[in-house]
Protein backbone atom coordinates (compact mmCIF):
# COMPACT_ATOMS: atom_id res chain seq x y z
CA UNK A 1 0.00 0.00 0.00
CA UNK A 2 1.23 3.49 -0.93
CA UNK A 3 0.47 6.55 1.22
CA UNK A 4 0.31 9.96 -0.48
CA UNK A 5 0.70 12.75 2.09
CA UNK A 6 -0.20 16.42 1.73
CA UNK A 7 -1.02 19.28 4.05
CA UNK A 8 -0.84 22.50 2.05
CA UNK A 9 -2.43 24.02 -1.02
CA UNK A 10 0.73 23.75 -3.19
CA UNK A 11 1.19 20.09 -2.26
CA UNK A 12 -2.34 19.24 -3.35
CA UNK A 13 -1.92 21.10 -6.64
CA UNK A 14 1.30 19.22 -7.41
CA UNK A 15 0.11 15.84 -6.16
CA UNK A 16 -3.34 15.57 -7.73
CA UNK A 17 -1.83 14.50 -11.11
CA UNK A 18 0.07 11.74 -9.28
CA UNK A 19 -3.10 10.64 -7.47
CA UNK A 20 -5.01 10.60 -10.77
CA UNK A 21 -2.30 8.46 -12.32
CA UNK A 22 -2.30 6.03 -9.38
CA UNK A 23 -6.05 5.64 -9.88
CA UNK A 24 -5.65 5.20 -13.63
CA UNK A 25 -3.11 2.42 -13.07
CA UNK A 26 -5.33 0.83 -10.38
CA UNK A 27 -2.48 0.87 -7.87
CA UNK A 28 -3.50 0.54 -4.21
CA UNK A 29 -2.99 3.78 -2.30
CA UNK A 30 -4.37 5.89 0.52
CA UNK A 31 -4.23 9.65 1.02
CA UNK A 32 -3.41 11.67 4.11
CA UNK A 33 -4.22 15.31 4.87
CA UNK A 34 -2.03 16.61 7.70
CA UNK A 35 -4.16 19.68 8.40
CA UNK A 36 -1.22 22.08 8.09
CA UNK A 37 -3.17 24.60 5.99
CA UNK A 38 -6.75 24.24 7.12
CA UNK A 39 -7.66 27.74 5.91
CA UNK A 40 -6.43 27.13 2.34
CA UNK A 41 -7.49 23.50 2.02
CA UNK A 42 -11.00 24.48 0.96
CA UNK A 43 -9.62 26.16 -2.19
CA UNK A 44 -8.24 22.93 -3.64
CA UNK A 45 -9.87 20.01 -1.83
CA UNK A 46 -11.94 19.10 -4.89
CA UNK A 47 -8.76 18.25 -6.80
CA UNK A 48 -8.18 15.15 -4.66
CA UNK A 49 -10.40 12.44 -3.18
CA UNK A 50 -11.58 12.89 0.39
CA UNK A 51 -8.53 11.89 2.43
CA UNK A 52 -8.48 8.42 3.92
CA UNK A 53 -6.65 9.81 6.96
CA UNK A 54 -6.66 13.31 8.40
CA UNK A 55 -4.82 15.03 11.21
CA UNK A 56 -7.00 18.15 10.86
CA UNK A 57 -8.44 17.82 14.37
CA UNK A 58 -4.95 18.47 15.73
CA UNK A 59 -5.00 21.94 14.12
CA UNK A 60 -8.59 23.00 14.80
CA UNK A 61 -9.69 25.71 17.21
CA UNK A 62 -6.90 27.73 18.80
CA UNK A 63 -4.31 25.80 16.86
CA UNK A 64 -5.12 27.53 13.58
CA UNK A 65 -1.83 29.43 13.50
CA UNK A 66 0.64 27.10 15.16
CA UNK A 67 4.34 27.75 15.47
CA UNK A 68 6.65 25.74 13.25
CA UNK A 69 7.72 23.58 16.14
CA UNK A 70 4.19 22.90 17.35
CA UNK A 71 3.00 22.04 13.83
CA UNK A 72 5.91 19.65 13.41
CA UNK A 73 5.24 17.97 16.76
CA UNK A 74 1.52 17.54 16.09
CA UNK A 75 2.11 15.99 12.66
CA UNK A 76 4.84 13.68 14.00
CA UNK A 77 2.68 12.48 16.88
CA UNK A 78 -0.29 11.78 14.62
CA UNK A 79 1.94 10.09 12.02
CA UNK A 80 3.43 7.80 14.66
CA UNK A 81 -0.05 6.66 15.65
CA UNK A 82 -0.99 6.16 11.99
CA UNK A 83 2.10 4.12 11.18
CA UNK A 84 1.60 2.00 14.29
CA UNK A 85 -1.92 1.08 13.20
CA UNK A 86 -1.49 0.73 9.41
CA UNK A 87 1.10 -0.83 7.13
CA UNK A 88 2.46 1.06 4.13
CA UNK A 89 5.13 0.03 1.67
CA UNK A 90 5.93 3.62 0.77
CA UNK A 91 5.07 7.19 1.71
CA UNK A 92 5.10 9.81 -1.05
CA UNK A 93 5.82 13.38 0.02
CA UNK A 94 6.12 16.49 -2.11
CA UNK A 95 8.29 19.56 -1.83
CA UNK A 96 9.59 21.10 1.36
CA UNK A 97 6.76 21.74 3.80
CA UNK A 98 6.57 20.88 7.47
CA UNK A 99 4.17 18.12 6.43
CA UNK A 100 6.64 16.66 3.93
CA UNK A 101 9.54 16.60 6.39
CA UNK A 102 7.52 15.34 9.36
CA UNK A 103 5.95 12.48 7.35
CA UNK A 104 9.28 11.59 5.76
CA UNK A 105 11.02 11.43 9.12
CA UNK A 106 8.30 9.40 10.80
CA UNK A 107 8.07 7.03 7.85
CA UNK A 108 11.83 6.50 8.05
CA UNK A 109 11.58 5.81 11.79
CA UNK A 110 8.92 3.20 11.04
CA UNK A 111 10.92 1.47 8.28
CA UNK A 112 8.65 2.77 5.53
CA UNK A 113 10.29 3.79 2.26
CA UNK A 114 10.06 7.48 1.30
CA UNK A 115 9.63 8.86 -2.21
CA UNK A 116 10.30 12.58 -2.60
CA UNK A 117 8.64 14.50 -5.44
CA UNK A 118 10.28 17.80 -6.46
CA UNK A 119 13.57 16.84 -4.87
CA UNK A 120 16.86 18.65 -5.26
CA UNK A 121 15.82 22.30 -5.14
CA UNK A 122 18.48 24.31 -3.34
CA UNK A 123 19.52 27.86 -2.47
CA UNK A 124 22.26 26.52 -0.15
CA UNK A 125 21.10 29.00 2.50
CA UNK A 126 19.05 27.49 5.34
CA UNK A 127 17.52 30.87 6.11
CA UNK A 128 16.22 31.46 2.57
CA UNK A 129 13.64 30.15 2.12
CA UNK A 130 12.98 29.46 5.81
CA UNK A 131 12.35 26.70 6.86
CA UNK A 132 11.88 25.05 3.47
CA UNK A 133 15.55 24.85 2.54
CA UNK A 134 16.32 22.78 5.62
CA UNK A 135 13.19 20.63 5.22
CA UNK A 136 13.98 19.53 1.69
CA UNK A 137 17.64 18.95 2.46
CA UNK A 138 16.69 16.65 5.33
CA UNK A 139 14.16 14.74 3.24
CA UNK A 140 16.94 13.96 0.77
CA UNK A 141 18.79 12.11 3.53
CA UNK A 142 15.96 9.62 4.12
CA UNK A 143 14.33 9.28 0.69
CA UNK A 144 14.91 6.10 -1.28
CA UNK A 145 13.45 7.63 -4.45
CA UNK A 146 14.25 11.22 -5.43
CA UNK A 147 12.30 12.76 -8.30
CA UNK A 148 14.13 15.81 -9.66
CA UNK A 149 12.16 18.38 -11.68
CA UNK A 150 15.15 19.80 -13.60
CA UNK A 151 18.72 18.95 -14.56
CA UNK A 152 20.05 21.42 -12.00
CA UNK A 153 17.99 19.79 -9.24
CA UNK A 154 19.26 16.40 -10.44
CA UNK A 155 22.86 17.60 -10.19
CA UNK A 156 22.24 18.98 -6.70
CA UNK A 157 21.02 15.55 -5.62
CA UNK A 158 24.00 13.78 -7.16
CA UNK A 159 26.37 16.13 -5.36
CA UNK A 160 24.59 15.51 -2.05
CA UNK A 161 24.90 11.72 -2.30
CA UNK A 162 21.15 11.07 -2.66
CA UNK A 163 19.81 7.62 -3.56
CA UNK A 164 17.95 6.61 -6.74
CA UNK A 165 17.64 9.94 -8.55
CA UNK A 166 15.28 10.33 -11.50
CA UNK A 167 14.86 13.37 -13.75
CA UNK A 168 11.10 13.44 -14.36
CA UNK A 169 10.04 17.09 -14.70
CA UNK A 170 7.67 18.90 -12.38
CA UNK A 171 4.07 17.86 -11.82
CA UNK A 172 3.09 21.54 -11.91
CA UNK A 173 3.19 21.28 -15.71
CA UNK A 174 0.87 18.28 -15.52
CA UNK A 175 -1.50 20.33 -13.35
CA UNK A 176 -1.42 23.39 -15.62
CA UNK A 177 -1.97 21.30 -18.75
CA UNK A 178 -4.92 19.57 -17.08
CA UNK A 179 -6.63 22.91 -16.50
CA UNK A 180 -5.58 24.52 -19.76
CA UNK A 181 -7.53 21.84 -21.58
CA UNK A 182 -10.60 22.16 -19.35
CA UNK A 183 -10.68 25.94 -19.05
CA UNK A 184 -9.85 26.50 -22.73
CA UNK A 185 -7.12 28.96 -21.77
CA UNK A 186 -5.48 30.68 -24.70
CA UNK A 187 -2.72 33.27 -24.70
CA UNK A 188 -3.97 36.48 -23.17
CA UNK A 189 -2.69 39.75 -21.78
CA UNK A 190 -4.07 42.85 -20.13
CA UNK A 191 -2.75 45.51 -17.77
CA UNK A 192 -3.53 43.28 -14.80
CA UNK A 193 -0.62 42.45 -12.50
CA UNK A 194 -1.01 39.39 -10.28
CA UNK A 195 0.49 39.92 -6.81
CA UNK A 196 1.09 37.22 -4.20
CA UNK A 197 3.32 37.83 -1.18
CA UNK A 198 3.20 35.61 1.90
CA UNK A 199 6.50 33.83 2.63
CA UNK A 200 7.60 33.50 6.22
CA UNK A 201 11.03 35.08 5.60
CA UNK A 202 9.22 38.17 4.25
CA UNK A 203 6.98 38.67 7.30
CA UNK A 204 9.49 41.01 8.96
CA UNK A 205 9.57 43.16 5.82
CA UNK A 206 5.89 43.05 4.90
CA UNK A 207 5.27 46.74 5.68
CA UNK A 208 8.12 47.72 3.35
CA UNK A 209 6.86 45.41 0.62
CA UNK A 210 3.31 46.75 0.84
CA UNK A 211 4.68 50.30 0.61
CA UNK A 212 6.58 49.21 -2.50
CA UNK A 213 3.34 47.89 -4.03
CA UNK A 214 1.63 51.16 -3.19
CA UNK A 215 4.42 53.06 -4.96
CA UNK A 216 4.23 50.80 -8.02
CA UNK A 217 0.49 51.41 -8.27
CA UNK A 218 0.79 55.17 -7.77
CA UNK A 219 3.55 55.61 -10.38
CA UNK A 220 1.97 53.25 -12.91
CA UNK A 221 -1.73 54.14 -13.02
CA UNK A 222 -2.23 52.12 -16.20
CA UNK A 223 -1.59 48.93 -14.23
CA UNK A 224 -4.26 47.12 -12.21
CA UNK A 225 -2.73 45.18 -9.32
CA UNK A 226 -4.80 42.14 -8.31
CA UNK A 227 -3.75 40.82 -4.89
CA UNK A 228 -5.38 37.57 -3.62
CA UNK A 229 -4.26 38.05 -0.03
CA UNK A 230 -2.94 35.14 1.99
CA UNK A 231 -4.99 34.74 5.22
CA UNK A 232 -1.91 34.74 7.50
CA UNK A 233 -2.33 37.67 9.95
CA UNK A 234 1.31 38.63 9.42
CA UNK A 235 0.24 39.52 5.90
CA UNK A 236 -3.32 40.80 6.32
CA UNK A 237 -2.44 43.29 9.09
CA UNK A 238 -0.67 45.48 6.51
CA UNK A 239 -3.58 45.72 4.09
CA UNK A 240 -4.42 49.31 5.12
CA UNK A 241 -1.16 50.46 3.47
CA UNK A 242 -2.66 49.68 0.06
CA UNK A 243 -4.80 52.72 -0.73
CA UNK A 244 -4.26 53.26 -4.46
CA UNK A 245 -7.37 52.96 -6.62
CA UNK A 246 -5.62 50.54 -8.95
CA UNK A 247 -4.84 47.97 -6.25
CA UNK A 248 -7.60 45.40 -5.78
CA UNK A 249 -7.26 43.12 -2.76
CA UNK A 250 -9.36 39.98 -3.03
CA UNK A 251 -9.85 36.84 -0.95
CA UNK A 252 -7.80 33.72 -1.77
CA UNK A 253 -9.07 32.14 -4.96
CA UNK A 254 -9.27 28.59 -6.24
CA UNK A 255 -6.63 27.14 -8.50
CA UNK A 256 -8.54 27.43 -11.79
CA UNK A 257 -9.18 31.13 -11.12
CA UNK A 258 -5.52 31.62 -10.23
CA UNK A 259 -4.50 30.13 -13.55
CA UNK A 260 -6.95 32.43 -15.33
CA UNK A 261 -5.31 35.40 -13.62
CA UNK A 262 -1.82 34.22 -14.56
CA UNK A 263 -2.98 33.79 -18.14
CA UNK A 264 -4.46 37.30 -18.26
CA UNK A 265 -1.66 39.07 -16.40
CA UNK A 266 0.80 41.42 -18.05
CA UNK A 267 3.32 40.23 -15.46
CA UNK A 268 3.47 38.87 -11.91
CA UNK A 269 4.91 40.08 -8.60
CA UNK A 270 5.36 37.17 -6.20
CA UNK A 271 7.48 35.41 -3.59
CA UNK A 272 5.82 32.07 -4.41
CA UNK A 273 7.86 29.17 -5.72
CA UNK A 274 4.95 27.54 -7.50
CA UNK A 275 3.98 30.71 -9.35
CA UNK A 276 7.52 31.01 -10.71
CA UNK A 277 7.00 27.59 -12.27
CA UNK A 278 3.45 28.28 -13.46
CA UNK A 279 4.59 31.52 -15.11
CA UNK A 280 6.84 29.51 -17.44
CA UNK A 281 3.77 27.61 -18.66
CA UNK A 282 2.18 30.91 -19.73
CA UNK A 283 5.31 32.81 -20.84
CA UNK A 284 4.83 35.48 -18.16
CA UNK A 285 7.50 37.52 -16.41
CA UNK A 286 7.81 37.34 -12.63
CA UNK A 287 9.37 39.86 -10.26
CA UNK A 288 10.54 37.49 -7.54
CA UNK A 289 10.19 39.20 -4.16
CA UNK A 290 13.11 37.32 -2.67
CA UNK A 291 16.90 37.65 -2.48
CA UNK A 292 17.46 34.06 -3.69
CA UNK A 293 15.52 31.45 -5.59
CA UNK A 294 15.83 27.68 -5.79
CA UNK A 295 14.35 27.90 -9.28
CA UNK A 296 17.21 29.48 -11.27
CA UNK A 297 15.79 28.11 -14.51
CA UNK A 298 13.15 30.87 -14.46
CA UNK A 299 15.84 33.55 -14.32
CA UNK A 300 18.09 31.86 -16.88
CA UNK A 301 15.29 31.77 -19.46
CA UNK A 302 14.55 35.48 -18.98
CA UNK A 303 11.18 35.18 -17.26
CA UNK A 304 12.32 35.87 -13.70
CA UNK A 305 14.18 38.66 -11.92
CA UNK A 306 15.09 38.81 -8.24
CA UNK A 307 13.56 42.04 -6.96
CA UNK A 308 14.26 41.36 -3.27
CA UNK A 309 12.53 44.25 -1.45
CA UNK A 310 12.92 46.91 -4.15
CA UNK A 311 10.01 46.21 -6.47
CA UNK A 312 9.63 49.68 -7.96
CA UNK A 313 13.27 49.85 -9.06
CA UNK A 314 12.84 46.95 -11.49
CA UNK A 315 9.26 47.51 -12.62
CA UNK A 316 10.36 48.62 -16.10
CA UNK A 317 11.93 45.19 -16.68
CA UNK A 318 8.62 43.54 -15.87
CA UNK A 319 6.65 45.86 -18.14
CA UNK A 320 8.81 44.93 -21.15
CA UNK A 321 7.19 42.01 -23.02
CA UNK A 322 9.05 38.69 -22.69
CA UNK A 323 10.53 36.76 -25.55
CA UNK A 324 8.53 33.73 -26.63
CA UNK A 325 9.63 30.40 -25.18
CA UNK A 326 9.01 26.99 -26.69
CA UNK A 327 8.19 25.17 -23.48
CA UNK A 328 8.59 25.24 -19.71
CA UNK A 329 11.94 24.08 -18.30
CA UNK A 330 9.88 21.91 -15.96
CA UNK A 331 9.01 19.30 -18.55
CA UNK A 332 6.31 18.25 -20.98
CA UNK A 333 3.52 17.42 -18.54
CA UNK A 334 4.22 13.70 -18.13
CA UNK A 335 5.96 13.84 -14.74
CA UNK A 336 3.15 12.02 -12.92
CA UNK A 337 3.26 9.13 -15.39
CA UNK A 338 7.01 8.75 -14.93
CA UNK A 339 6.78 8.97 -11.14
CA UNK A 340 4.00 6.40 -10.82
CA UNK A 341 5.76 3.97 -13.15
CA UNK A 342 8.98 4.16 -11.10
CA UNK A 343 7.16 3.93 -7.77
CA UNK A 344 5.17 0.90 -8.99
CA UNK A 345 8.31 -0.88 -10.18
CA UNK A 346 10.08 -0.11 -6.89
CA UNK A 347 7.23 -1.37 -4.71
CA UNK A 348 6.82 -4.54 -6.80
CA UNK A 349 10.54 -5.25 -6.61
CA UNK A 350 10.51 -4.68 -2.85
CA UNK A 351 7.62 -7.12 -2.39
CA UNK A 352 9.29 -9.80 -4.50
CA UNK A 353 12.57 -9.36 -2.66
CA UNK A 354 10.78 -9.60 0.65
CA UNK A 355 9.06 -12.87 -0.34
CA UNK A 356 12.36 -14.34 -1.49
CA UNK A 357 13.98 -13.39 1.80
CA UNK A 358 11.15 -15.01 3.74
CA UNK A 359 11.61 -18.19 1.73
CA UNK A 360 15.32 -18.23 2.49
CA UNK A 361 16.26 -17.79 -1.17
Amino acid sequence: MILVAFGTRPEIIKLFPVINELKAKALPFKTLFSGQQLDLYEDVKELVPSPDFSFADSFSGNGKHNSLGMSFIKICQAAERLFSDHHFDMTIVQGDTTTAWALAQMAFYNNIKVAHIEAGLRTFDVESPYPEELNRTLITQVACLNFAPTKQAYDNLVNSGAQSIYLVGNTIVDAVNYFKARLHLTAGQSNKVLVTIHRRENHAYMAKLFDELQEVASKNPELELIFPMHPNPNVTKHQSRLTADNIRVISPIGYPDMLRLINQARFIISDSGGIQEEATCFNKKVLIVRAKTERPEVIEMGLGLLADKDIQKVIDWAKTPPKSIKKSPYGDGDAAQKIVRIVSEFVDKKKKTGKNNEAGL
